[in-house]
């Protein structure tokens, strides 16, 4: 009976551990030179966003701002920098590139 219950036991913390569902998957945009609405980018609101480049030579500048135009961040990507972490957006933010590339948004 030990037997039996030790064994159902290991055999159900590995199934359990086997069956994980990410209930998140990770949302990427790529976004070129322009103004964008935080709500029209499908990123996740409230959470940390990851900019990189999509070349390793382009440069951007990207700045978040709310609705009341003030700055949230302002972040510089180049050769040096290809990649930094932007503030959790809200629905009312907008953002601005302005650059010779292609942004990724993750």
């Amino acid at each position: 009976m030990k037997r039996f219950i030790a064994i159902f036991s290991i055999l159900s913390v590995l199934f359990l551990n086997l069956n994980t569902i990410h209930a998140f998957a990770e949302q990427t945009r790529t976004l070129t030179q322009g103004i964008y609405n935080a709500r029209d980018t499908n990123l996740l609101i409230g959470s940390p966003i990851t900019a990189k480049m999509t070349s390793p030579n382009d440069k951007a500048i990207i700045i978040v701002i709310d609705a009341s135009q003030t700055i949230h961040a302002l972040v510089r990507l180049g050769p040096d920098i290809p990649q930094q972490v932007l503030p959790p957006l809200n629905y009312d933010y907008s953002l601005i590139i302005y650059g010779t590339g292609s942004v990724v948004l993750s």
